[in-house]
């Protein structure tokens, strides 16, 4: 019942650039007028069963997509009624924590309330609270964001001043308002990511550049520099824009209804594991002629795994003890036609560069501009400006899942998204990020106070 990457596997290409959605009609209608040039008759017997059978099948038809409008349209209601706000983050002047306290503040944001009734689900069509964690660029000024539901603005406000006490954080209009954006006068490129396979091999983190261990200033190295720098290199009337849009990994869903059957995230854990394993003992078994000592070297192979595939294994049985959400990721960049500087286009691409390695897993960009590859997929830009007003829509309104729009989320550890959204350390003095000018303390107990 559950097609959880249905979404993605649309928008799979074949071969050059050739994509399922647009083939697969093209290919069933051919289907078709062959069959029917060569035996009409035959044509017209499977149309007269399917007209006879129709009181079996049509009910259940019908009722799917009458059950995905449904919950369509009580999630839109639900939606609309849900007051958002948008936090500014002022990072602290002196950042000596690690990661790890962004890890622990990210834990705190995995709420999978609001849902836990089939009427609440069903009925009034609510869903569990989603976050955008954000990084923008506007002319080259960093800032760091949070787009939340402003009822547990209180709680996070709570939970980021327990880690970084000397942060501020206010709430602020939303940036992606005041660009005005139309195709007359702007240009955009635009891309969302997606996560190799298996997802539960993680993508290269803070633990594996030490930042775990608290070093010294001079001995870090912080992977989100690379980040920081392309964000502030951005100048006059250009913008750069990052967020994750995230919410608490509960079980594969379809419309409402749970799977307890099947775990898209543990399955894929499983079938990669197996297939280390497997090509553990059929290396072993190579090396070897004789049919009985192939089958044992190929029993021991399994024990014979290589510094790679032990690093593998061990990751991905860290990365299934965390805590999991379910992320949308894009990012873009626009500026007037003026100041578009098409160099600026590749650093979105490699965004996720310094925490990809061969032995672990990477992000790169799926769909968008990314997609477009060939002159045959985009007749005079038609798709690339629908994809350009689309995209930014769907930034400006956070919309990744259930409505207006429902994608096919990649699984993210919180360790992982600690990794590719935290405060960078004092160390890192890259221009235009925006941090508390001075450190607050306490007056002194013995300061002198004027006679009421």
């Amino acid at each position: 019942m559950l097609s959880y990457h249905a979404a993605h596997e649309l928008t799979q290409k074949v071969k050059f650039g050739i994509e399922l959605a647009l083939v697969a009609p093209i290919l069933y209608l051919g289907l078709i007028v062959f069959v029917f040039t060569n035996d009409p008759a035959a044509v017209s017997a499977v149309f007269t069963a399917l007209a006879a059978t129709s009181p079996l099948w049509l009910p259940f038809f019908l009722f799917k997509y009458f059950w995905i409008t449904w919950m369509h349209y009580v999630r839109y209601k639900f939606w609309f009624a849900q007051e958002m706000v948008l936090l500014e983050i002022q990072l602290p002047g002196e950042v000596t924590k690690s990661p790890k306290a962004m890890e622990l503040f990210i834990t705190a944001l995995w709420n999978s309330s609001g849902e836990v009734t089939f009427i609440k689900r069903l009925w009034e069509g609510t869903f569990r609270p989603i976050w955008s964690l954000e990084i923008s660029s506007n002319e080259g000024q960093v800032n760091f964001y949070i787009h939340m539901r402003k009822g547990l603005r209180s709680v996070v406000e709570a939970r980021l001043y327990g880690q970084f006490p000397e942060a501020q954080v206010r709430e602020v209009e939303d940036y992606t308002r005041k660009v005005h954006f139309n195709l007359e006068e702007y240009e955009l490129w635009g891309a969302e990511f997606k996560k190799g396979e298996p997802q539960a091999l993680p993508i290269k983190t803070y633990i594996d550049y030490g930042l775990d261990k608290d070093p010294d200033e001079e001995f870090k190295v912080d992977p989100i520099s690379n980040t920081l720098e392309y964000l502030a290199s951005m100048g006059k009337g250009e913008y750069l824009w990052f967020q994750i849009i995230m919410k608490a990994r509960k079980k594969d869903e379809w419309y409402g209804f749970y799977d307890n059957k099947n775990d898209a995230y543990k399955d894929g854990f499983k079938k990669g594991l197996k297939a280390i394993m497997a090509a553990a003992a059929e290396r072993a078994g190579s090396l070897v002629k004789d049919e009985a000592a192939k089958a044992q070297a190929a029993a021991r192979g399994l024990t014979l795994l290589t510094p790679g595939e032990k690093l593998k294994v061990e990751a991905m049985e860290h990365s299934i003890e965390k805590l999991i959400f379910e992320c949308g990721m894009r990012g873009i960049y626009m500026a007037k036609k003026e100041n578009f500087r098409g160099s600026n286009i590749p650093g979105i691409p490699r965004f996720f560069d310094p925490f990809r390695s061969n032995e672990l897993n990477a992000i790169n960009p799926a769909r968008w501009m990314a997609s477009l590859d060939y002159p045959w997929q985009d007749f005079k830009n038609i798709r690339r400006n629908a994809f350009k007003k689309k995209l930014f829509f769907l930034f400006q309104n956070r919309a990744y899942f259930y409505v207006p729009i429902d994608q096919a989320p990649m699984f993210m550890t919180v360790e992982e998204l600690a990794t590719i959204w935290h405060f960078p350390s004092s160390g890192i003095r890259t221009p235009g990020l925006n941090r508390v000018a001075s450190k607050r303390s306490e007056a002194p107990p013995d300061l002198p106070e004027l006679p009421t």
